[in-house]
């Protein structure tokens, strides 16, 4: 009985669990996939004037300012007038969070012309995030949000969480965990498909 009720909470909880990439932006060409017939042709007629116009709404990225380490302000709006940005929420004592920066900073020195990896610390004060990024010898942009409202905004729970903001302000694709850098030229090809 046991092993039963552990069987039923587990497809309870995976069939629960919601991806942080919206659906119109996955791998998946809609004519790879094998399901490409128009829905009026395939006898579901319940509204075919819709189901025929059917396009995916963008989801916006929630605009905000914070605080950088060098003391300016950013303003995401702002931002994205110029550059696609990786937003990357993280934060000192997660060890994930730790091991992809060096991967991020590649990215940004990759695609330096039309990219800014913006790191948003959460959290934590500005002496100890300064410290930690003179002690790794690290180059990326890094904003601070210590009274973690932009995370709670962006609705995150788990770090590092990455999301992908075009140049129309669209959160156009993302990750939560660790990343590979691999993991994170894919995310930067998203810009590409557009």
């Amino acid at each position: 009985m046991k092993k039963i009720l552990i069987l039923i909470m587990a497809i309870l909880l995976v069939g629960c669990s919601n991806p942080i990439i919206p659906d119109n932006v996955n791998n998946e060409n809609p004519s790879e996939s094998g399901n490409n017939e128009n829905p009026s042709e395939s006898g579901n007629n319940e509204n075919p004037s819709e189901s025929e116009n059917i396009e995916k709404e963008a989801i916006m990225a929630p605009d905000f300012e914070l605080e950088s380490l060098d003391g300016s302000t950013i303003k995401l709006s702002e931002v994205i007038k110029d550059k696609n940005v990786i937003l990357n929420f993280w934060a000192t004592w997660c060890g994930f969070c730790v091991v992809e920066m060096p991967d991020l900073e590649k990215l940004q020195e990759a695609h330096a012309d039309d990219l800014l990896v913006l790191t948003v610390n959460v959290g934590e004060t500005k002496e100890k995030v300064q410290k930690f990024v003179e002690e790794n010898n690290l180059s990326l942009t890094v904003v601070l949000d210590g009274e973690m409202k932009v995370n709670n905004n962006y609705g995150v729970r788990s770090y590092p969480t990455t999301i992908a903001v075009n140049k129309k302000g669209e959160a156009i694709g993302g990750y939560v965990g660790m990343l590979t850098y691999e993991q994170m030229e894919q995310l930067y090809g998203y810009f590409e498909e557009e």
